[in-house]
């Protein structure tokens, strides 16, 4: 073959290659395996990498480099996945005759389906700016990991494909957080209730510098950080394992967007029980956004069950679970490890771990016990601990419901504070 036609070949091949998605994954893809020959560990607050193992998850547990690329790679999905899903719905038209498709757009459906459109591409610039400011405190990192971090940059730039580990059909529900927690509106009804409850209880601990509160499972923040603000002398360390929810999290502590405001649709995806398009796609304001982080608030990415405290000389230590212990597949790891977190206390007068919980019994995740309230009662009386404010809230509260619908969603409460020994 002359070698001029080789030479067009390859020209035009590699010109092809490198416009295409899958071929710039893989070549990311590549680097990511090469530049990582030893685990890259994410130390937070702050997204700091690092080699060594962050010291409040000795044990394992903490957040790393691959998550933290699956994470980014989810929120930055988030676009071309719901528009894909969102497009489909207009292409089943097709199968409906002209007549039908000119009355579906002589009643407004067709319009509405492009009013999700740009509901979607709303939502997702407020996903695209929790990446950014992700990648903005990587960058200001100096020195060291210089080729990861050039590969991350890299990754928000290029529109990259959902890896394996990648959540992107959980975005949404993250976005929903930030309105459950930070909307005005949405925070008195589902969140006030555990916050009225939870902060009766600790009024009744003795609490001051000494005493360490810690929320597993804190989603998008809003409770720790209320904790923090109500009690300013007390630790409060917020825990959350899910990426998505931490990024979130840690967005909405920053106070670089607290003059601007944020605008979420977070029910413009859901077509059932909907009254109009334009409920549908209501915006949602964050109105309640902090205006700075407390000093004594730390936020962690991690697993709870390999949590540590900085220190083992808290005089109380109080533990937070809202809408918690029901997520685990087994439910006495987390009674195991509050029960464990006596070790702490530098005092032998104190009683125990303060345990206050709040919220439903909804297992999920292939549970191996699935314990009724009246079960998880017996359960702490055979273990001795003294338990006492129960209340079981039947009335319903509220979990991400929109009250603009059809469909309301709501769970019934379970409350209880006991001292753990």
């Amino acid at each position: 073959m002359d070698r001029s036609v080789v030479i067009v070949c390859v020209t035009v091949l590699m010109s092809y290659l490198l416009r295409s998605k899958w071929f710039k994954n893989l070549i990311l893809n590549y680097e990511n395996l090469t530049h990582t020959s030893s685990p890259i560990n994410i130390n937070t607050p702050g997204f700091k990498l690092t080699t060594h193992v962050p010291k409040q998850f000795q044990n394992g547990g903490s957040s790393n480099l691959v998550t933290f690329k699956d994470t980014i790679a989810s929120l930055l999905s988030y676009r071309s996945y719901e528009s894909n899903h969102n497009d489909r719905l207009m292409s089943r038209l097709q199968s409906l005759s002209q007549d039908r498709i000119n009355t579906l757009t002589e009643i407004g459906y067709t319009s509405k389906i492009a009013q999700v459109q740009n509901s979607i591409s709303s939502n997702a610039i407020v996903a695209e700016n929790i990446v950014n400011h992700a990648m903005n405190q990587i960058d200001l990192q100096k020195g060291g990991f210089p080729q990861e971090i050039d590969s991350l940059r890299r990754q928000t730039i290029t529109a990259t494909l959902p890896s394996k580990g990648s959540q992107v059909h959980r975005v949404s529900e993250a976005l929903s957080h930030l309105c459950r927690d930070y909307n005005s509106e949405f925070n008195e009804r589902e969140i006030q209730p555990l916050l009225n409850y939870i902060t009766r209880i600790i009024d009744t601990i003795p609490h001051d510098n000494s005493t360490l509160i810690v929320v597993p499972g804190a989603g998008a923040g809003y409770i720790p950080y209320t904790l923090s603000e109500k009690y300013p002398k007390c630790v409060v360390d917020s825990i959350e394992l899910s990426g998505l929810m931490y990024m979130c999290q840690d967005y909405t502590l920053n106070n670089e967007h607290s003059m601007t405001s944020i605008t979420l649709r977070p029910f413009a995806q859901y077509y059932s029980g909907q009254l109009n398009k334009d409920l549908q796609n209501k915006e949602i304001k964050l109105d309640l956004l902090p205006s700075k982080k407390p000093n004594n608030l730390t936020h962690l990415w991690g697993d709870f069950l390999e949590y540590e405290p900085r220190s083992n000389s808290f005089d109380e230590i109080i533990v937070v679970t809202a809408y918690f212990i029901d997520t685990s597949a087994n439910m006495f790891e987390y009674m195991d490890k509050i029960q464990n977190m006596t070790k702490y206390l530098k005092s032998s007068s104190a009683k125990g771990i303060h345990w206050i919980n709040v919220g439903p019994l909804k297992y999920g995740t292939q549970p191996i016990v699935q314990l009724t309230v009246d079960e998880i009662s017996k359960y702490i009386d055979l273990q001795g601990w003294k338990q006492d404010q129960v209340e079981i809230e039947l009335n319903g509260s509220g979990y991400l419901t929109n009250a603009d619908s059809l469909y309301q969603g709501h769970y019934g409460l379970y409350k209880f504070h006991t001292i753990v020994t």
